[in-house]
C-alpha cells in the first residue's frame, strides 16, 4: 500500500489495519512451512506495509504534540 493511501486513515483505522497485516503475515508463515504457498514475496511485502503504517501512525500520533509544543515556544 502506497504512504498516500495510509495517510488517509484515521489512527484507529491504523491500527486495525497493522493487526490485520500482522495476523495475514503469521498465517502466511504456517502456510509456508506447510508449503501451501509458493509465492514467498508475500511475506517481504506485509512486512513493509506493516512498518509504512507504523511510521505514519507514530508521525499523526506526535504531530499534535509537536504543533503545541511550537505554539508555546513561539510566544
Amino acid at each position: 500500500m502506497k504512504v498516500q493511501e495510509l495517510n488517509q486513515f484515521t489512527v484507529d483505522e491504523l491500527k486495525a489495519r497493522i493487526g490485520q497485516w500482522k495476523e495475514e503475515l503469521f498465517r502466511s508463515r504456517f502456510k509456508a512451512q506447510s508449503s501451501e504457498v509458493r509465492d514467498t514475496s508475500v511475506f517481504r511485502k506485509l512486512r513493509r506495509d506493516v512498518a509504512r503504517a507504523k511510521t505514519i501512525l507514530n508521525q499523526k500520533l506526535k504531530a499534535p504534540q509537536d504543533k503545541a509544543t511550537t505554539a508555546k515556544s513561539a510566544k
